[in-house]
């Protein structure tokens, strides 16, 4: 899953760490199909391999991502609290202002925080093989702010792309930064915080929709 809605329209993009499998498959593992389908797969097109994919197929597949916000698509439930923050924030996932995007692109069974203790080795070679495509959606798409959804997400972010930080605060159980960084010769504000929005943070709906607004008066967006 390379984005979710359109980052070429998007003046804010959300940051996590990887898509889940749930994207694809219902909780029994089955396939979602028809009306909960979300993403087009190789069922979807007949084929075996990403390789046998001709352009019009890989095209109206990325259309898929493009459209993950549109009205009546069947969202994941995880996306909730990121929506009360983007909200916040004065833009919306569901109308092209915001767009998310993710540290690894490839959904993993088991989940990224299980998988890190299983196999760290694996995890490494995600994060080096999907790290570039992230910071280079970042440099090419022209957003005003990024906003990285859980401490993984800021750390790498900050690193790879020479974040400096300009404040710090706290909120509910929620502790969280902004701060900015020159990208692709403009300036693009930064923000995130240190827990999921699924764990217990104290916030709840209205709480999600004051961390936004907090953080877009501290962005100056």
């Amino acid at each position: 899953m390379l984005f979710f809605g359109d980052p070429a329209t998007a003046r804010i993009a959300t940051v996590g760490l990887n898509p889940s499998d749930q994207e694809y498959t219902d909780g029994n593992g089955e396939l979602l199909t028809r009306s909960r389908q979300r993403f087009a797969t190789l069922d979807s097109f007949g084929a075996i391999h990403r390789s046998d994919l001709n352009d019009g197929q890989c095209d109206e597949a990325i259309q898929w991502m493009r459209e993950y916000f549109d009205p009546g698509k069947p969202v994941y439930r995880w996306f909730g609290p990121l929506q009360r923050v983007v909200d916040g924030l004065g833009a919306s996932l569901s109308d092209g202002t915001a767009a998310h995007l993710d540290l690894v692109q490839e959904a993993t069974d088991p989940t990224w925080s299980a998988l890190g203790r299983i196999d760290g080795t694996e995890q490494r070679r995600l994060l080096e093989q999907d790290l570039p495509f992230l910071e280079w959606q970042i440099r090419t798409f022209p957003m005003r702010a990024v906003i990285c959804a859980g401490k993984t997400v800021s750390a790498h972010l900050q690193h790879r792309l020479d974040v400096h930080i300009d404040e710090t605060g706290t909120l509910a159980l929620i502790r969280w930064w902004v701060g900015s960084a020159s990208v692709a010769g403009r300036r693009v504000g930064f923000a995130g915080w240190n827990i999921p929005l699924q764990r217990a943070t104290g916030l709840g709906a209205a709480g999600e929709r004051e961390l936004g607004m907090l953080l877009r008066q501290k962005l100056g967006n």
